[in-house]
C-alpha cells in the first residue's frame, strides 16, 4: 500500500492531464495519469491517502461510469469530478454516486488542490470511524447472548436489580455476567461498555 498522499487524473485531454501533473507534483502529491477510464481500471493501485480527479466526459468510458462501477465494486476512493457544464441531474447523480465533490470549469488550481485535500481527510475521518465500529462490533460479537443482553442494559443505565427484574434472573447472576463481560472486553467501567455499544450501533459509511 502506498502511504504518502497520491492524486490520479483520469482525462483524454493529454494538454489537462500534463497540466494537471505539475500543478499536484508542485504541491507535493504522487501523480498518476490516465488516458481512459480503462487504462485507470487496468493501472490503479490501491492507496490510503489518495484522490481521483475525473473528466465527466470521456469517450467509451464517461465519468459517472467509472465512479458507479468503482462503488460496485467497493474500491474505498474519493472522487472529485470535474465538468464545463455541471447541472443539476448531472450533480446529483454524481453525489449519489458517491463523488467527494463535482468541481465546474474554470477553476483555479488552488480550488482543486483545496478540494483534494479535505476529500482525502474526510476519507481518512471516515475509514477511522469504520475502523472503530468494526473494532466494537468484533468484541461484543465475542461475548454471549445472555451477556449481550445485559451489556446492552447497562450501557442503558440500568442497575443489577434492574437488569435482573428485566431478565428474570437475580441480581447477583448480573453481577457475575457483567464480571465476566468486562473481562472478555478489556474494561472496567460501564462508561466504557456504553462507548462500545454506541460505536456497535452506528451504521458504517
Amino acid at each position: 500500500m502506498i502511504s504518502e498522499q497520491s492524486v490520479f487524473i483520469v482525462d483524454d485531454d493529454e494538454s489537462f492531464r500534463n497540466a494537471a501533473q505539475r500543478v499536484f507534483r508542485s504541491a507535493g502529491f504522487r501523480v498518476e495519469a490516465f488516458e481512459s477510464a480503462t487504462a485507470f481500471l487496468s493501472g490503479y493501485r490501491p492507496c490510503d491517502e489518495a484522490c481521483l480527479i475525473l473528466d465527466l466526459r470521456m469517450p467509451e468510458v464517461g465519468g459517472l461510469e467509472l465512479l458507479e462501477r468503482l462503488r460496485q465494486e467497493q474500491v474505498d476512493l474519493p472522487v472529485i469530478i470535474y465538468t464545463g457544464n455541471a447541472d443539476v441531474p448531472v450533480t446529483v447523480r454524481a453525489m449519489q454516486a458517491g463523488a467527494f465533490a463535482v468541481v465546474e470549469k474554470p477553476f483555479s488550481d488552488e480550488l482543486l488542490i483545496a478540494r483534494v485535500r479535505e476529500a482525502i481527510t474526510s476519507s481518512r475521518t471516515r475509514r477511522a470511524r469504520n475502523a472503530t465500529i468494526a473494532a466494537a462490533r468484533a468484541k461484543l460479537g465475542g461475548l454471549t447472548e445472555r451477556e449481550r443482553e445485559i451489556a446492552q442494559c447497562l450501557a442503558d443505565g440500568l442497575s443489577a436489580p434492574q437488569i435482573g427484574a428485566r431478565l428474570g434472573i437475580s441480581a447477583r447472576t448480573v453481577e457475575a455476567h457483567r464480571a465476566n463481560l468486562f473481562r472478555k472486553l478489556e474494561i472496567s467501567a460501564s462508561a466504557a461498555l456504553a462507548q462500545l455499544v454506541l460505536w456497535a450501533a452506528l451504521g458504517d459509511e
